[in-house]
Formats: structure tokens, sequence, C-alpha cells
């Protein structure tokens, strides 16, 4: 059996849903549940850029808040994410929850996922690395395939 396209797989949800509880699961489990969903991620791109504190220097304002953290499962890691941007985790120190990070874990050992990306350790603690381990091009993973920010020049 081939991948079930996303959009498909939404519907299945929906039809599962309604089978399991009528309409009034539908509306919550489905429907609201989506658009809050929707509406924790994209406030992460606006609060996030202003509430919090900077654990690293990156190219734009990006913070790390605890509270926004627990209201969007983890997203609230803002700066870390722009500072490692390929990784699945967002918070990566023991006190950082990162709900989502912790549910793609569990998918991973059930088989349903895996190559899930972590940071490196020198990136986590924002080590300096040698001279030729920095020369990457732009589309590797260490990059997260954008052009990284020469903090030496700042």
């Amino acid at each position: 059996m081939g991948k079930v396209p996303l959009r498909r797989g939404a519907e299945l949800v929906a039809a599962a849903l309604f089978a399991v509880g009528g309409w009034h699961v539908l509306l919550w489990g489905f429907f609201v549940s989506t658009v809050l969903s929707w509406h924790g991620s994209f406030s992460i791109n606006s609060l996030a850029h202003l509430i919090g504190r900077r654990r690293y220097p990156t190219a734009d304002d990006s913070r790390n808040s605890f509270w926004l953290a627990l209201l969007t499962c983890g997203e609230g890691w803002h700066n870390n994410h722009h500072h490692y941007m390929t990784s699945a985790n967002q918070g990566w120190r023991w006190y950082e929850i990162d709900v989502t990070y912790y549910v793609l874990r569990l998918l991973g050992w059930v088989g349903l996922v895996w190559d899930i990306r972590v940071p490196p350790e020198h990136v986590r603690m924002d080590v300096v690395e040698p001279v030729a381990a920095r020369a990457v091009s732009p589309s590797s993973p260490r990059a997260g395939g954008q052009v990284s920010v020469d903090r030496r020049a700042a």
C-alpha cells in the first residue's frame, strides 16, 4: 500500500471522528483543534520574536520563551530553531519542554518515523568548530539549508 496523501489522511481522520461521536466530536476534534493549532503556529512567528530570551546570536530577533513553548508544545524555543533549523527538537536542554519532539520520538520508537535529526552537541553548546569543519556548503544539514551567519564578524 502506497503513501496516503495528507489531504486524504485528514479526510480519514474527519470521517473517523464523525463516526465515533457525530457532529460534536467532528467539530471539536477536527475543525476547532485544527484552527487552534494554526493560531498557535502562526502566533509563534510573531510573539517568539518579541517575548523571551536570546541564547544564540542569530541574524534575526528570535527568542526562547518557556510560556510560549508550553502553549505550543515546544514551538516557543524559537531561538534554538533559528540557530539550527534542521533539528526535529526545539527544546535542547532538559528543562526545555518539547512535547512535539517527545511524540516524534515515540513514533520513531514504534517505527512510524525515522532519521529524526537533532543538533550535535557542539551546536547546542555553541562551541566554535575548527575552521575545516565550518567550511560547509549552504545546502548542507549543518547550515540548515541556509547561508550561515558568521558570528566572528560581529
